[in-house]
């Protein structure tokens, strides 16, 4: 039961530091300069490919995570289904 408990913890923080490290990422593909030569730039070590292919790679985990920590509490989401259509 407390190895069940440590895995759904680890997997709920793994989800959210995945979604804030894409979320970053994101933020700085966002506010890119545009135009002429603009993926020369280089930002914290990597240019606007490198931080495009973290995205992504980041991205991809946190989808991954997303979906296991939906796996594992299956059972308490039809519960709140269930008492949500009582409502």
């Amino acid at each position: 039961m407390v190895m069940i408990s440590s895995v759904r913890v680890v997997i709920f923080f793994s989800a959210v530091t995945l979604g804030l490290v894409s979320l970053f990422t994101g933020l700085v593909l966002y506010f890119w300069p545009h135009g002429p030569r603009s993926g020369q730039l280089i930002i914290m070590g990597l240019n606007k490919t490198g931080w495009s292919d973290l995205h992504v790679y980041f991205s991809m985990l946190a989808l991954l995570v997303i979906v296991v920590h939906l796996i594992l509490n299956w059972k308490s989401i039809k519960l709140y289904v269930k008492c949500l259509k009582e409502i």
